[in-house]
């Protein structure tokens, strides 16, 4: 405990430079500033990339404009780039929310977090490949006026990640608030492909509020079902419309609600074409006829908007959903989950000539085989449920800042097969299951024949075909996945990202040694 104490300080209050050697295999702040090479990573630009890259990240108070009159008082992230490339934090006019990191696979980065609100905060950075001490875990918390240096090497592929605060008990009113921001890989592979980019390679961050008659949010935190909005922001802004050209579009869409799920899909009827996942590019673009998409979950979308004719207007809706909960009631709410509602518009407002097509392959996707896995005969079993004494609970137990079951502790290097079932009963309801520092693959999925019908409002939307970090858990269903746990150890978690069932405990640690 006194050497994990040590670690958090040091961290904490002299930077990355003094902890890496502490940390054992980090490369130093020293090493980096000497001229420590790198694999040269390329943009396709004419620019030097900086083999080292300093962020200065900072939480605080601030004021928006959200409707016309009084503006919105909210919490955000703010940052500026202190060494390396000045175009790895991308602003967000107009928003709320925190700027966009764009990172390179292979680039080593520090990031020194200030906390400048009025209660404790730590910021983990979700589904990003980084060693405990770097993932924003809820022991590592720091108070107002504190800093907390981060340092990792970005090793994940090219993909739609993103940013949001993580104390627990306190992660749903800080995302609220206004706390959250993208975060972009780019790597080698992804720029072969010459996808859009630019003006034409967009992040749309839905999230949803109730903002009072003086434009303020109202938090109303429901422990059972979680918090809802009336208004659907899309960017921190809402009745939200993207003016388009007559070109193809990335649209890079991230669920950041606390408690809502969207069933995206082309007001049109159009299949929503996928091209990639919550771990980057799929290896094949996928047609669906719609996405479902619950918190934390991310997927990119090729939208093609060359046959448009200027004026035309394109819906983004949520089509309804069913058997999301049972013996929970929706409440007062007054946009329920599962209700239709449109998300947002695209206005073609220009013709241009589009040259880029849709390519036939996206990505080479090195899959791991479940027959290597070293429980392939036992795979470790987790459920996810209501108990009427504890509230919702994973793995039978709330959550423990410290503490582990035995089967909730995994050797590094190695592969496993991972099952996790949403259990019935009286109460029970869809949870989004979010494990940190590992990306994983869908094996296979059951339902429960009691709860068939309303799996069947969402089973063609789920995106198993690419990399994930969370999956919607349907009541009554079973997930079998599979998850590699690399050199990585000490404590990371898994929880619901339903963010007030998290808050309230539905979430475990698992360790790796």
């Amino acid at each position: 405990m006194n050497n994990e104490l040590s670690r958090r300080d040091l961290l904490r209050k002299l930077g990355f430079a003094a902890a890496g050697s502490l940390l054992g295999g980090a490369t130093t702040a020293s090493q980096l500033l000497d001229g420590h090479k790198q694999t040269e990573l390329g943009s396709g630009r004419a620019q030097d990339r900086a083999p080292y890259l300093q962020i200065a990240l900072e939480a605080g108070p601030g004021q928006v404009q959200i409707r016309s009159g009084p503006p919105t008082n909210v919490l955000r992230f703010t940052g500026s780039v202190q060494r390396g490339r000045q175009d790895a934090l991308l602003p967000s006019p107009g928003s709320y929310l925190g700027p966009t990191l764009s990172l390179w696979q292979g680039e080593p980065v520090t990031i020194f977090f200030s906390n400048n609100l009025q209660e404790e905060s730590i910021v983990h950075w979700h589904g990003m490949y980084v060693p405990h001490y770097a993932d924003g875990h809820p022991m590592d918390v720091i108070g107002p006026g504190s800093m907390y240096a981060y340092h990792y090497r970005v090793w994940n592929r090219a993909g739609t990640y993103w940013y949001h605060p993580h104390p627990h008990m306190m992660t749903g009113p800080q995302v609220y608030a206004g706390l959250a921001g993208g975060l972009i890989v780019h790597d080698l592979e992804e720029q072969a492909l010459d996808l859009p980019s630019g003006e034409f390679d967009r992040l749309l961050v839905l999230q949803d509020r109730v903002l009072d008659s003086q434009n303020q949010f109202v938090y109303l935190p429901n422990p059972m079902r979680g918090t809802l909005g009336s208004e659907i922001l899309v960017n921190g802004q809402p009745n939200y419309t993207m003016n388009v050209k007559t070109r193809a579009y990335r649209l890079r869409i991230l669920n950041g609600s606390n408690a809502r799920i969207y069933k995206l899909a082309w007001g049109d009827g159009s299949p929503m074409t996928v091209i990639g996942t919550d771990g980057g590019l799929v290896e094949y673009p996928l047609e669906k006829p719609y996405v479902v998409l619950s918190p934390g979950e991310r997927v990119e979308i090729w939208a093609d908007f060359r046959n448009r004719t200027i004026g035309e207007q394109i819906v983004l809706k949520s089509l309804s959903m069913s058997g999301l909960m049972f013996g929970v009631g929706q409440g007062n709410d007054p946009l329920p989950n599962g209700a239709p509602f449109d998300v947002m518009r695209f206005q073609v407002t220009q013709s241009e000539k589009e040259y880029r097509d849709l390519p036939k392959r996206l990505s080479t996707i090195q899959w791991h085989r479940e027959e290597d896995a070293v429980n392939r005969k036992d795979p470790r079993y987790l459920t996810a449920r209501w108990d009427s004494n504890m509230g919702w609970v994973l793995n039978d137990e709330m959550y423990d800042m410290h503490g582990t079951k035995p089967n909730e502790r995994v050797r590094a290097n190695t592969l496993e097969v991972w099952e996790i079932e949403n259990l019935g009963g009286n109460i029970t309801m869809a949870h989004p299951i979010h494990l940190h520092g590992q990306q994983f693959m869908v094996l296979s999925r059951e339902i429960h024949p009691m709860y068939q019908l309303g799996w069947e409002t969402v089973r063609y939307g789920y995106t198993d075909e690419g990399w994930k970090d969370t999956v919607l858990l349907m009541p009554g269903e079973k997930i079998r996945f599979l998850v590699r746990f690399g050199q990585y150890t000490g404590l990371f978690l898994y929880h619901c990202h339903n963010l007030e069932h998290e808050d309230m405990g539905m979430m475990r640690n698992y360790l790796v040694y």
